[in-house]
């Protein structure tokens, strides 16, 4: 029998012990038991059920992404239901209505002021920590959300200058222009879209515009992907050399080098704390934060923590993809699909300095927030361009039957043996590596193709198929099954390691170099750095990577691998991140039902940030 509250009157929790709580609710974590037991305690509240499960799933909800818990979710469903135990209160524990679940934690006097371990604000329970963070980022956002003064004919000539379309909107010119009297701005897109190419142009017309040479910062949240941004701004920093009317210091104040956030704001050994915070703040004039969708919401706070006043932030980032792994879904928040529109004001000075007349918003104007919508990665009436937008647009009958009807970007595999399949694919793409002429080669043609997979574990996650690989490939050249490294064989390194200055992501290649094995990295200027094995840090083999590993990158040709059941992990943005890292060509390997059940799935996460930011007062106590 189900149990339910509300908890004021229930009888204390019976079991004081983990173990003897799980023998009644096996599905349990045992630091969701023991955070609840002490937080009850600790308000003395031991005899509150309701309290106890809410604190119980708010520690589930966290671990799920999400920053808090939304009561309207849980409320009416039962936290676990024993089917085969029969004892009275014991089989399960019901959440009872909205209403009333939120009425007694109104009684409860755990609202934000009252400075206790978890926090209830509209109709959303907390702990403490994850509200500070979200209150704090939201406060920091309203502050940056400024308008500047700047000369408005000298951005015209400006923009002019670097943007040259026959677009009927070019939003690459709309995105530089918009963020120039913004001190936060933010410029979304699809794969492909020129995001840090319209970048580049962007921080030159603010140096064109206002004259000076910036103190500008490039960041993203991992190394693999400061690497890439490293790369993308260098080369369009090259393909503007020579342009007349740019002037040097213009050019040379956009950055050679992107670092990751957590390097900029100086991490402490075995400590939480950073070395730029709220009382050390960083020096810069300009942070561009790449990747954004990526950073969670406790590093985003404290990165905005140790920002200057007086500083402006580009973000740049896709609000479709996956967010990040810790809780929170910031860009997803802060950057809504579609855009609503903007303000008269801004309507009129973007017609002034682009001639484009943008969409205009009177209620839910978003200023600061532009989108790109070109992609120069695949076309978007080709097969790749079409698959995604089905699957973001969460059509998975539509998304299925387009893989059923095969065009000359995208195919449905047809090979029933799934070995057998994967054996073709490595004939025809990595055994070529060992006779390239060098590593250098051997890393090009290896960044042309990629076997992405859903998950790390069973025969179709990304270790299984990592292994079947190695045995093939060593069977096919002849070498010792127990053979550890041999030549033009592709790494991955899996942490970060500062004294080698190689990154969580990296990716190399193991080469025969001056008669020894060694591993060749890319240095980032078309060389390669040259490693000792003995020095490398954690790796592995890389012959398949997890959708995740490869925000960011694109392949010509790629296989999309999904398991054999339906994995949590399956969702349409994590579908969309993988067939969106394709720019030729695209294989999939999966049943009808795993792709439908992949597509259906959205990822939400709740948070309280979006209404924080848009919603006034009366609004909020209506929800």
């Amino acid at each position: 029998m189900t149990e339910h509250a509300p908890g004021h009157t229930q009888p204390k929790i019976k079991a004081n012990r983990f173990i003897d709580f799980a023998k009644v609710y096996p599905g349990t974590i045992e630091i969701d038991f023991y955070l609840a037991r002490s937080i009850t305690q600790a308000l003395g509240k031991t005899d509150d059920r309701l309290l106890f499960f809410t604190v119980m799933v708010c520690s589930q909800s966290l671990r799920e992404g999400h920053s808090c818990l939304q009561v309207s979710e849980w409320a009416g469903h039962s936290y676990y239901e024993n089917e085969t135990n029969n004892h009275e209160n014991d089989s399960g524990f019901q959440f009872p209505s909205k209403k009333e679940w939120c009425q007694h934690l109104n009684t409860l006097s755990i609202s934000p002021a009252a400075g206790h371990p978890i926090v209830y604000e509209n109709s959303r329970f907390y702990f403490r920590r994850y509200w500070l963070f979200e209150d704090e980022l939201a406060n920091a956002i309203k502050r940056f959300t400024r308008s500047l003064t700047f000369d408005e004919d000298k951005a015209e000539s400006a923009l002019n200058l670097l943007f040259n379309s026959n677009e009927r909107v070019d939003w690459q010119m709309v995105s530089a222009a918009n963020a120039l009297d913004k001190q936060f701005s933010i410029v979304t897109g699809g794969p492909g879209t020129g995001k840090t190419t319209t970048v580049t142009k962007l921080l030159i017309t603010l140096c064109e515009v206002f004259s000076k040479a910036f103190n500008i910062k490039m960041v993203a949240p991992t190394g693999k992907a400061a690497q890439r941004l490293t790369e993308s701004i260098q080369s369009a920093k090259k393909s503007l050399e020579g342009v007349s009317g740019i002037s040097e210091i213009s050019l040379s104040s956009v950055p050679q080098e992107a670092t990751t956030i957590h390097r900029l704001l100086g991490v402490i050994p075995n400590h939480y704390e950073f070395r730029y915070n709220q009382r050390n703040k960083l020096t810069l004039d300009i942070l561009l934060v790449d990747e954004a969708s990526m950073v969670d919401l406790p590093l985003m706070a404290r990165l905005f923590r140790a920002l200057p006043e007086n500083a402006r932030v580009i973000f740049l980032g896709d609000s479709n993809q996956l967010p990040s792994v810790a809780a929170g879904s910031v860009l997803a928040d802060i950057a809504p699909v579609p855009h609503p529109g903007y303000s008269v004001e801004n309507v009129r000075l973007m017609n002034k300095l682009t001639g484009y007349t943008l969409p205009q918003s009177k209620d839910n104007a978003i200023d600061y927030l532009t989108t790109l919508t070109k992609s120069y990665r695949f076309k978007e009436d080709g097969g790749i361009g079409r698959l995604a937008k089905s699957i973001i647009e969460g059509q998975s009958n539509i998304s299925w039957e387009q893989l059923r009807q095969p065009d000359n970007e995208v195919c449905l595999s047809t090979e029933v043996n799934f070995s057998i399949w994967l054996n073709k694919l490595v004939s025809s793409f990595y055994l070529v590596l060992h006779r390239q002429k060098d590593a250098a080669s051997a890393l090009s043609e290896f960044s042309k193709f990629r076997i992405l997979a859903a998950t790390r574990v069973g025969e179709k996650g990304v270790d299984s198929i990592n292994a079947a690989i190695d045995r093939y490939v060593k069977r096919t050249l002849g070498l010792p099954a127990n053979t550890l490294f041999y030549h033009a064989c592709p790494i991955l390194i899996t942490e970060n390691n500062y004294e080698c200055g190689l990154y969580n992501g990296d990716i190399g290649i193991i080469w025969k170099h001056e008669g020894r094995l060694k591993a060749a990295f890319p240095d980032g200027s078309d060389g390669l750095c040259w490693f000792s094995l003995s020095r490398l840090p954690k790796y592995e083999f890389v012959y398949a990577m997890t959708i995740h590993k490869t925000q960011g990158s694109e392949f010509n040709a790629l296989a999309l691998v999904l398991p054999d059941y339906i994995s949590p992990i399956l969702s349409r943005e994590l579908l969309y991140t993988g067939v969106t890292r394709a720019r030729s060509t695209l294989e999939i390997n999966s049943s009808k039902r795993i792709w439908v059940a992949g597509v259906k799935k959205k990822v939400s996460r709740n948070s309280g940030l979006y209404n924080k930011l848009f919603l006034d007062s009366d609004q909020i106590s209506l929800l």
